[in-house]
């Protein structure tokens, strides 16, 4: 999930919403995508590369991701396919996030895999239906076999400014901590929802070895 590596498809997808106008097109790329592909730039400094501009040509929604538990490697992933209330985000390094309205529910291609998650009761604590919620975890461990967790979900929320997008706007949210107690670990989700509801923002567990992931929207 090195940035360097995202390039290309960035490049490429430029390229493809330019069209003949390619100046526009050498514009968007000589700063500062450029000086990152070049390595004049910290390869870190992913956000900076993906400017409003950048993200109108690529034309599909974005997420930026980042691992903590890799030294916070980031890397955005472009929306692929929408199935129902789950829609598959793609990385340049096909690697796949499924987020079931907002909630990680799968991951392919990170390590240690989610499969896929029961989430119903947690939408419905989201949505201050209900405090308390059974999740539960399909696991890939490994020697390749699912392996199966069960949680019981606590929540509490409150009303916050949270920062997100290319350049860090400070928009009204509720952020929601979720935490999940199963037989051998506690860990804390956390959600910010825009006041329509909508995850902007979120740190959520997905299992061992990857640990928590930490997305947010950067382009609808």
């Amino acid at each position: 999930m090195r940035f360097l590596q995202t390039l290309p498809l960035l490049a490429a997808l430029l390229i493809a919403g330019c069209g003949s106008d390619r100046n526009e097109f050498s514009e968007l790329w000589n700063t500062p995508i450029k000086r990152l592909w070049q390595g004049e730039e910290d390869r870190g400094n992913v956000r900076a590369a993906l400017t409003p501009e950048v993200l109108a040509q690529i034309g599909r929604p974005t997420i930026l991701l980042t691992v903590p538990g890799r030294e916070n490697v980031e890397s955005p992933f472009f929306a692929e396919e929408r199935n129902g209330d789950t829609v598959t985000w793609l990385s340049v390094n096909n690697e796949f996030l499924l987020l079931q309205d907002g909630v990680l529910s799968g991951t392919r291609g990170l390590g240690g895999d989610l499969m896929n998650a029961d989430l119903g009761e947690v939408h419905e604590a989201l949505a201050g239906r209900r405090t308390q919620a059974v999740r539960i975890h399909r696991m890939l461990d490994g020697e390749n076999h699912i392996v199966a967790e069960s949680y019981v979900c606590d929540y509490a929320q409150r009303p916050e400014r949270v920062a997100v997008g290319a350049y860090l706007t400070q928009v009204q949210a509720t952020q929601i901590d979720e935490t999940c107690t199963g037989v051998e670990r506690v860990f804390e989700n956390r959600y910010w929802l825009s006041g329509r509801g909508t995850i902007v923002r979120a740190r959520q567990w997905a299992g061992e070895p990857l640990g928590y992931l930490e997305y947010e929207r950067l382009s609808d």
